[in-house]
């Protein structure tokens, strides 16, 4: 069995609000997660773990391997970091497809071509695995918040509507009864 981390990961409920859902009414989870992790973020973990290398250079590491990576992909290469997985690209192509070679022929492959996409498959290997049953057992996991949607905002940029959230800790949910029919 793999190791459970010792930090807990949170869980949020969200309620489904699509009124046009089978599920409408009904709570999802959802990770509470932190702000993301800059690149000099991780470096500063990894050094923090008795690496032998100092920030700069797990810095310099990782600053090449982001930039390597996404080249190598873009020239069809897929790259596998052991222990963790692959990354690979994948083509999607236009609605309908095309019927025959004879079309295809005709067809410039960047009209037809509408995106190229970056994909990540887990490296499946005994301890390694990232899939998500596997993955599940190293977390531990607790509950976290109920997530309300109360109203809208503007944007930062003002273009735009943001939704308002409320959030009520589960260990002592505040979840209106449902109206009588």
């Amino acid at each position: 069995m793999a190791q459970v981390n010792s930090i807990e990961l949170r869980v949020n409920l969200r309620k489904n609000n699509n009124e046009k859902s089978d599920n409408f009414g009904k709570l999802y989870a959802e990770l509470d997660t932190n702000k993301t992790l800059s690149l000099r973020g991780l470096a500063k973990h990894i050094a923090d773990h008795g690496s032998i290398y100092t920030r700069d250079v797990i810095t310099g590491v990782l600053t090449k391997l982001s930039e390597c990576i996404p080249e190598l992909v873009a020239q069809g290469q897929p790259v596998k970091l052991d222990g963790l997985g692959t990354f690979y690209p994948s083509a999607e192509s236009a609605k309908g497809g095309l019927t025959d070679i004879a079309e295809a022929k005709n067809t410039n492959p960047a009209d037809f071509v509408k995106g190229i996409h970056v994909r990540f498959t887990p490296e499946g290997e005994a301890l390694d695995n990232l899939t998500s049953r596997v993955f599940k057992e190293r977390c531990s996991l607790t509950w976290g918040n109920l997530v309300e949607i109360t109203g809208k905002k503007a944007s930062a940029s003002g273009r735009t509507e943001v939704p308002v959230y409320k959030l009520t800790p589960i260990s002592n949910p505040v979840v209106a009864p449902e109206p009588e029919p």
